[in-house]
């Protein structure tokens, strides 16, 4: 008898999930465990309820794909994850991919790709999107460049990273360093500048693509 293979559907757009969810029910060999709308919801199932593979959406509120295969990455659950994407995800998909994320499917791929995704990485071979193999690639050398950009940032501005990546507000960086206000935007500005990107939310999303992010605060320095 086939193996049942169980799947977990995260996607914060309801419409989107329930349409997922739906076709796989028609198919025989592929049984819908559960669902959530984005990382925190997904993480509180996984402690309850075995599942093969999770469907993640990379953009999501909250907690996003990055954010959550990064705390999957500790349990080694990365690899049961397929990503759903969209091209322009693509600085993510390098990260999600030395994470151990197994498979890569374009959000506007059709239900029969997406079902094939799911029938090979549950057999535990990588799959990606044709479409998407070519940036993935082309990805890699820009993300070793930024890469050096990181190594660049002095360890008072690695802090403010990580702080920013934890939902800090400058403010509360500032009191929690016994920093001024002043200084605080000082150090973003030399962040954004050292990494190349062009504001907070893609720094952030730095901070967790490079591990940064999920360090024990007590990597820093008193």
């Amino acid at each position: 008898m086939e193996k049942t293979i169980r799947v977990l559907v995260v996607d914060d757009h309801a419409i989107f999930r329930t349409g997922v969810i739906n076709t796989l029910s028609l198919e025989d060999d592929i049984e819908v465990v559960g669902e959530a709308g984005d990382g925190l919801e997904a993480l509180e199932f996984m402690k309850k309820v075995d599942f093969d593979v999770a469907l993640v959406d990379v953009t999501m509120p909250r907690m996003g794909g990055v954010e959550l295969v990064s705390k999957m990455e500790e349990t080694g659950m990365a690899r049961s994850v397929i990503a759903l994407t969209a091209l322009e995800d693509d600085r993510d998909m390098v990260f999600l991919s030395k994470a151990g994320v197994k498979g890569f499917v374009l959000k506007t791929s059709g239900f029969d790709e997406l079902i094939s995704a799911i029938r090979t990485v549950s057999g535990g071979d990588n799959y990606v999107d044709s479409r998407a193999a070519g940036k993935l690639l082309n990805c890699f050398s820009e993300d070793t460049s930024r890469e050096r950009g990181m190594s660049r940032l002095s360890e008072r501005e690695l802090e403010v990273l990580y702080w920013l990546a934890q939902g800090l507000n400058g403010q509360e960086i500032a009191e929690r360093l016994s920093l001024s206000d002043k200084t605080v935007k000082n150090h973003i500005s030399h962040i954004l500048a050292k990494l190349k990107v062009s504001d907070r939310t893609q720094a952030v999303a730095w901070a967790w693509r490079s591990g940064l992010a999920s360090k024990d605060p007590s990597f820093f320095k008193d």
